[in-house]
C-alpha cells in the first residue's frame, strides 16, 4: 500500500468518525477549511476535496490575509487558484493585526484570524472550522505551554475536536513528514512563509532549534508528548466535571447580564477547588481565563472581603472590547457583563411596544394592575384594546409626554401612599438592587406643557411606581423594561 493510500485511508476514517459523532443534520455538514497556502493546509484541502465526493459533507475554504508579509497577496492568489481548480467555494478576509496589543504578533494575528474564521463559519452556517495542525504542532504547543507555566488545561494542548470553539483538527495524529511526502508525490503547489525561519518567534525557536535536538535524542518524542497531552485532557475533563458539580452546589443563579453564586459555599470548597470552580465558571460565561497570579489575587480578595463591603473586580471577555466584572454583594458573588451607559438625551415614548435608546432596547408592556396608570395619561379603554390586539400606538392626551431620563442623583419617590417619600438610593437598598445595576434604571417623568410646563417623576423604570400613578387592580398601566442591544455576559 502506497504512502498516498495510507494517508487517505487514515484521514477518511477520521473524517467519517467525526461526521458520525455530530448531531444528525437535515442537510450534509458544512466544513470551513482555514487555508493558509502552506503545505499542511494545501494537502488537507486536496484530501478533503476528494473525500467530499464520498462522504456526506460540504467543503468551503477561507484564507486570512494578515498583511504582515510582502508576499501576502501572492499567498491569497494561490489559495484562490487552487480552490477554483478544485471547485471549492473560496472566501478571504484582510484583517488588521494590532502590533501594539501587548500580546505579541503571533497571539494577536492568531486571535484576528480565528475571529474572522468564526464570523464566516456563522455566516455560512458551517458546523466546524477545519485546521491542518499535525502531531509536531501538538508537541510544540505542549512544550510552549510548559515554558509559560500553564496548568492542566494549557498542557492538554490541542484536541482533535474542540466543540467550544467549533474547531476540528483531523491531522493531529499525522506527521509533518507524511504531509510533505503526500505533497511531493502528488506535485501540489504551496507557499513557504519566510517568517517560519525567524527564531525570534517562540514557536519558530522551538521548531527550528529545540525540537530537532530533542527528537535526535528521543525518536518517539512526538508520540510521547501526544500521549501526555491526552492524559492532561482526561485530567481536565475530570476537573471540569467536578467544577460543574461545584457551580451547582454553590447555588448558581441567572442574573441580569450574568450569573451569581453563594460566596459562603464557594469559600467552603477550599482554595484549590474554589479556584478550579472559578476557572470553569469564567469559561462557561465566555470570559478570557485569568492567569495564575490574577486568579490568586481575585481569590485572595474574595476570601477576605467582609460581608458588608462592596467588591468590584474586572475580567476580560473573549470578544474584543468585551468586559465583565466580579462583584461581591450581600453574600453572593456576581459575574456580570458591563453594558453601555444610558444616553444623556431623554427618550420620548411614541406609544409603541419597543423603542431603541442609544445602546438599549426599551420595552413598553401594557398590563392590568401594573406599571404607570394609562388613565392618568388620558388614554381611553378603546385605545388600549387596539394596542393589545393590533399593536397600534397608544395615544396620550395632547400636551402630555412620557419621558425616560438617566439618573442624576437626589431624586425621590413615594411608592407607598401611607409612608413618606424616599430617596431612590434608599429604595434601591430596600429592594436589594446591587449597586452596579442602579445606574441602569432610568427615571420616568410625565412632562406636561399645559397650562404651564411641568415635569413629574412617576417611576423608576418599573422597579418602583409612585403611589399616585399606580393603576387600580383592574385598570391598565404601562411597564417599562430595558435590555442592552448586545449582551456582554
Amino acid at each position: 500500500m502506497t504512502n498516498n493510500t495510507v494517508f487517505s485511508a487514515r484521514l477518511e476514517k477520521g473524517i467519517a468518525s467525526f461526521l458520525a459523532a455530530q448531531k444528525p443534520q437535515a442537510s450534509p455538514l458544512h466544513l470551513l477549511l482555514a487555508l493558509s497556502g502552506g503545505v499542511d493546509s494545501i494537502v488537507l484541502l486536496h484530501a478533503l476535496s476528494q473525500l467530499s465526493t464520498r462522504l456526506p459533507f460540504k467543503l468551503s475554504a477561507m484564507h486570512i490575509h494578515h498583511g504582515l508579509s510582502p508576499h501576502a497577496d501572492e499567498w491569497l492568489s494561490l489559495c484562490e487558484r487552487v480552490c477554483e481548480a478544485q471547485g471549492i467555494p473560496f472566501y478571504s478576509d484582510k484583517v488588521h493585526v494590532n502590533l501594539r496589543s501587548g500580546q505579541g504578533i503571533e497571539a494577536t494575528a492568531r486571535e484576528a484570524r480565528y475571529q474572522s474564521l468564526e464570523q464566516m463559519r456563522q455566516q455560512l452556517g458551517a458546523q466546524a472550522i477545519v485546521t491542518a495542525h499535525h502531531i509536531q504542532d501538538q508537541s510544540e504547543t505542549l512544550l510552549l505551554q510548559l515554558m509559560r507555566g500553564a496548568g492542566v488545561k494549557g498542557l492538554s494542548a490541542m484536541s482533535e475536536w474542540d466543540a467550544e470553539r467549533s474547531l476540528y483538527r483531523p491531522l493531529l495524529q499525522v506527521s509533518k513528514a507524511d504531509i510533505l511526502q503526500q505533497a511531493t508525490d502528488l506535485q501540489y503547489q504551496w507557499v513557504e512563509d519566510e517568517s517560519n525561519i525567524d527564531i525570534s518567534y517562540d514557536r519558530n525557536f522551538m521548531r527550528q532549534t529545540v525540537m530537532p535536538v530533542m527528537r535526535e535524542r528521543y525518536p518517539q518524542l512526538d508520540n510521547a508528548l501526544a500521549r501526555s497531552a491526552s492524559h492532561m485532557a482526561e485530567a481536565q475533563s475530570l476537573l471540569d466535571s467536578l467544577a460543574s458539580q461545584d457551580v451547582t452546589a454553590c447555588d448558581v443563579r441567572e442574573e441580569w447580564l450574568g450569573q451569581s453564586v453563594d460566596i459562603q459555599r464557594l469559600r467552603a470548597l477550599g482554595d484549590a477547588r474554589a479556584k478550579n470552580m472559578l476557572r470553569y465558571w469564567f469559561q462557561q460565561l465566555d470570559l478570557r481565563m485569568p492567569n495564575t497570579e490574577q486568579l490568586q489575587n481575585y481569590w485572595q480578595q474574595l476570601s477576605t472581603v467582609k460581608p458588608h463591603r462592596y467588591l468590584h473586580l474586572p475580567l476580560q471577555g473573549q470578544a474584543v472590547k468585551r468586559q465583565a466584572y466580579l462583584h461581591h454583594y450581600q453574600q453572593r458573588l456576581y459575574c456580570v457583563g458591563k453594558p453601555a451607559a444610558l444616553p444623556k438625551t431623554p427618550l420620548v415614548w411614541q406609544g409603541g411596544k419597543s423603542q431603541i435608546w442609544g445602546d438599549w432596547q426599551v420595552q413598553f408592556k401594557v398590563s392590568k394592575g401594573h406599571g404607570i396608570a394609562l388613565a392618568r395619561l388620558g388614554v381611553n379603554p378603546a385605545a388600549i384594546t387596539l394596542h393589545k390586539r393590533y399593536g397600534q400606538a397608544v395615544p396620550l392626551t395632547d400636551g402630555l409626554e412620557l419621558m425616560l431620563f438617566a439618573r442624576s442623583g437626589g431624586e425621590s419617590l413615594q411608592p407607598d401612599a401611607k409612608r413618606p417619600r424616599r430617596e431612590l438610593k434608599v429604595i434601591f437598598q430596600m429592594l436589594a438592587i446591587p449597586p452596579w445595576q442602579r445606574a441602569f434604571y432610568p427615571l420616568v417623568n410625565v412632562v406636561s406643557s399645559q397650562p404651564s410646563p411641568t415635569q413629574t417623576l412617576v417611576s423608576l423604570a418599573s422597579l418602583a411606581i409612585d403611589a399616585a400613578w399606580r393603576p387600580g387592580r383592574n385598570a391598565y398601566g404601562v411597564e417599562i423594561f430595558l435590555q442592552p442591544l448586545s449582551n456582554n455576559h
